[in-house]
């Protein structure tokens, strides 16, 4: 890796490409159900129709980042972790990845990775005069391209372990093994992989039923998405040495707080795990 002045950041393209104002984004959508006010009009109007077939989705979606941050502390706590890679990481929330790590670790880096035009603009703007903290405007369905991003080629050094933030993004992946093989692949033992997927079990049952709904909703907006089974899921992490309990529903992850998370039949639609490669 080379040393990092912190004068370079990530180049724009010469003619960025408009927001498209009619069509709803999944990073925007996702800041709305965590309380962010970076959306627009059709964004609003389709996590309206969302929240009529599952209203605890935004808390879901916010139990999703309490899950990431508490896997990040535990990277850099127990692992050693002090560099991450946070990959369609959307607009800037609250608290940020480099929030918490720099929290836990005041010399850690995060580059965080996305092509949504939303996020970039925000992304970049809010990371212009950090020295911890970078933005790579890239697809993360293609980890040669996101590998040799200055951002991530200056910022972090690819033979010492990585942290690989993957939060409810894949589902947006046609093919992710490929894709999760090919950044493990690229980092070192010890290096970690927090991932967050939605599930749908295809068995006919209650929970499948409403995993359907939500899954088809969605793709009215984004028909590349799909929910999958707990094997699938668990094809992405094969081969890690996974921290207990496991892949496992957030509800089962913390045990002690299935009342405090108020989530009722949702917090079994979302699968979490994290694995340390070995």
């Amino acid at each position: 890796m080379r040393e990092h002045d912190g004068t370079h950041r990530p180049v724009r393209a010469d003619e960025p490409a408009a927001i498209d104002l009619e069509r709803a984004s999944q990073a925007r959508v996702y800041d709305l159900l965590l309380g962010g006010k970076n959306n627009f009009e059709v964004d609003r109007q389709f996590v309206q129709e969302l929240l009529k077939i599952a209203p605890e989705i935004s808390e879901l979606t916010r139990q999703n980042r309490r899950w990431m941050a508490d896997a990040i502390g535990r990277m850099i706590t127990e692992g050693g972790i002090d560099q991450f890679l946070d990959l369609g990481a959307g607009l800037p929330t609250v608290p940020n990845t480099h929030e918490i790590a720099l929290r836990a670790n005041p010399a850690a880096k995060v580059v965080y990775v996305d092509n949504d035009l939303t996020a970039i603009s925000h992304g970049q703007a809010l990371l212009a005069d950090d020295r911890h903290s970078f933005f790579a405007d890239a697809d993360l369905n293609d980890p040669a391209v996101v590998l040799a991003h200055p951002s991530v080629t200056e910022a972090l050094d690819l033979t010492r372990p990585v942290g690989i933030l993957l939060g409810l993004v894949l589902h947006s992946t046609p093919d992710p093994v490929p894709v999760v093989a090919d950044y493990l692949a690229a980092v070192p033992p010890g290096s970690y992989l927090a991932l967050t997927h939605p599930l749908n079990p295809r068995d006919g049952g209650r929970l499948s039923e409403f995993s359907t709904a939500i899954e088809e909703k969605l793709q009215d907006a984004f028909p590349h998405m799909r929910f999958r089974t707990r094997d699938e899921i668990a094809e992405l992490v094969a081969g890690l040495e996974l921290v207990a309990p496991g892949v496992v529903d957030l509800t089962s992850w913390w045990p002690e707080d299935q009342q405090k998370l108020n989530l009722s039949g949702a917090g079994q639609l979302l699968l979490v795990a994290l694995g340390r490669k070995p």
